[in-house]
């Protein structure tokens, strides 16, 4: 009896040092406490070049514990209580104080992502977690987007995935503005219940983070059955960029598929990726011509990626250019700018400024924005952006604002006019300094 119960004690010693162990350290802080630099949320997350180079630092032996992030679960007592915040029965000022298990798993999603392809060790098991929900729907408009972690902050802050009291769903402290991410009920503020970022999306997007090592991975999801997987799929394909070239064809063969999301995400993925010309080119041409325009914007925005490659594709972006849909005509127009000088000053450029004379404010303002991208052509664009300062409709003047200001110092023939719209509406004001501020950093403006 003595022996068990010495090899009880041992064991349980040797337990508490494991658990001791188990949470790697940088500079004499545990990994726990370098996270807390991110925020606690998507709310208020900052970007923290310390942290992440504290995991830089830990390398591979943040692994084991980022993965125990990803696997917490809520209990039912916090489940219940989150359900009933999200249908308004509970609000931040009567209800108990936890964290949901998202906060964590956001936490392990940052933590990939500063890792990036130390952190290959997680495959075997980032791959499982990115078969979750399978019958989900994806949040983002874009590949690009995702890249960009405030922004993914910004939009997981809209979810009730990530609600928590005295964090949401309720909260009026001033600062909330009207905005399609959220509902209002009387003087109250609900958060947007979309699903945000659910683990497989986190499991996906860190598998992007650590590269080729983990384009095998991906591959393997983008088989299966599940659109809504094959779509998260060909997003994390497009996050790893060039090194998921071995996945073109696969990326490919979803672009003619029957579900017009996954080949919307196929054409995006294309583009981002930038590899094997041969292959994207011609089914991105083609794409061009397909039924859903989402396809058609996102083939013609991965076409203009492959510049003058994509010289065979003129004639069909051409072709979308003179369509009637306002959004397919800026997509092939801006494409056609990446592609050819010379198709662009002959048969773009003239179209458009002859849509800026056009009545309807529609078509003037489609031409604004897509003259914005002509960048290569200031002598042709800037005369008509800064005759559009004149124009009676506000959009069109405020768009011509914003778009003299993407061209910076080229733009300077445009100064005394901007410094005359500071004194307009409040939107143009503000709009009209930041143009100056790109044009003339030096230019003062009167109080």
């Amino acid at each position: 009896m003595k022996n068990i119960g010495r090899i009880c004690l041992l064991f349980f010693l040797l337990s508490c040092c494991v658990k001791c162990w188990a949470e790697p350290s940088y500079q004499e802080k545990p990994l726990s406490v370098w996270l807390e630099n991110y925020g606690a949320s998507p709310r208020n997350y900052k970007p923290s070049p310390e942290a992440d180079e504290a995991l830089r630092h830990i390398g591979p032996e943040a692994v084991p514990y980022l993965l125990e992030l990803l696997r917490k679960t809520n209990t039912p007592a916090v489940d219940e209580e989150l359900r009933q915040i999200g249908a308004g029965v509970l609000t931040g000022t009567n209800s108990s104080n936890f964290t949901p298990a998202s906060w964590f798993h956001w936490k392990a999603y940052l933590s990939f992502q500063a890792l990036g392809p130390a952190g290959k060790s997680a495959i075997p098991d980032l791959e499982r977690l990115a078969h979750d929900d399978p019958n989900g729907t994806s949040f983002y408009p874009n590949i690009y987007g995702m890249k960009h972690i405030a922004w993914v902050a910004a939009s997981a802050n809209n979810s009730s995935s990530y609600v928590a009291p005295g964090d949401g769903p309720f909260f009026d402290d001033g600062t909330a503005t009207r905005n399609t991410n959220h509902v209002f009920f009387g003087d109250r503020l609900m958060r947007d219940t979309k699903p945000f970022l659910v683990d497989g999306e986190i499991a996906a997007w860190s598998l992007a983070a650590i590269g080729a090592d983990a384009v095998p991975s991906l591959m393997e999801l983008l088989n299966d059955p599940s659109p809504h997987l094959r779509q998260r799929a060909v997003e994390a394909l497009g996050l790893v960029g060039a090194a998921a070239e071995p996945a073109v064809p696969a990326i490919i063969k979803n672009l003619e598929g029957s579900d017009f999301e996954v080949r919307q995400r196929a054409a995006d993925a294309l583009g981002c990726i930038g590899r094997q010309p041969e292959l994207a080119i011609p089914a991105l041409t083609t794409a061009l011509k397909d039924s859903d325009v989402g396809v058609q914007i996102y083939a013609a925005q991965s076409l203009g990626s492959f510049q003058e490659s994509a010289t065979n594709a003129i004639p069909a972006l051409l072709a979308n250019f003179a369509a009637s849909d306002y959004r397919t005509k800026q997509s092939a127009a801006s494409a056609l700018s990446k592609i050819s000088r010379e198709t662009t000053v002959k048969e773009v450029i003239p179209v458009l400024l002859r849509d800026l004379k056009d009545s309807r404010s529609n078509f003037r303002n489609t031409a604004l924005i897509t003259l914005s991208q002509m960048h290569d052509e200031p002598d042709l664009v800037i005369p008509a952006l800064i005759d559009a300062l004149d124009d009676s409709d506000e959009m069109v003047r405020y768009n011509a604002v914003h778009s003299l200001g993407s061209f910076g110092s080229q733009a300077k023939a445009a100064v005394s006019k901007l410094i005359n719209l500071t004194v307009r509406t409040q939107q143009i004001h503000e709009e009209a300094i930041r143009a100056l501020g790109k044009i003339d950093p030096t230019v003062q403006i009167g109080n």
